[in-house]
């Protein structure tokens, strides 16, 4: 739905909307994912048709509804316990043998990176625009972690050959 949104700050509250007919009862099921073990094991976006057959879920919600089974509505569903917190989050909506998924990114990292004479000098920026400095955080690049300092500075000296790679930025247990 136009609604819904798949990036929320930190600090947002997360509000899906789902439009049901003939359903009278949503089961909805939230589940966290861990970021960084999928970016190591895939170096590539997160893909939304993941298997979560034996995950368990975070959040587990009933909704009823009592309105006529013709009836097309739109439900909104807040989920105030996502509040102040970051990561991936899947929400899975069964109702009447059908189902949706919705994907939530909570919070978002960015990296600022300058040349120096002796390598390569960058930082990690949150959603706020603070660098990110608190235990954990640091940049994964070519199966090496390279940790900030505590001003939040990473440092990577040069290499012998020119590489283009992808870099995984993490910050605590977000990636």
């Amino acid at each position: 739905m136009p609604e819904n949104k798949d990036k929320f700050r930190i600090e947002d509250q997360v509000e899906l909307y789902l439009e049901v007919k003939n359903v009278s009862t949503v089961h909805i099921k939230v589940f966290e994912f861990n970021t960084l073990t999928y970016y190591r094991k895939t170096l590539k976006p997160f893909d939304t048709s993941i298997d979560l057959d034996g995950l368990e879920s975070k959040i587990t919600r009933k909704y009823e509804f009592n309105l006529p089974a013709n009836c097309k509505r739109k439900e909104k569903f807040v989920f105030e316990e996502l509040a102040g917190r970051v990561g991936l989050f899947i929400f899975e909506f069964v109702g009447n043998g059908r189902s949706a998924r919705a994907v939530v990114k909570k919070g978002s990292l960015s990296l600022i990176h300058r040349s120096t004479p002796a390598g390569h000098l960058a930082y990690i920026i949150d959603d706020s625009r603070n660098i990110c400095k608190e235990p954990g955080t640091g940049l994964w690049l070519e199966n090496k972690f390279y940790p900030a300092k505590e001003d939040g500075t990473i440092f990577m000296s040069y290499s012998r050959a020119e590489i283009s790679t992808k870099v995984i930025m993490v910050n605590g247990d977000f990636a």
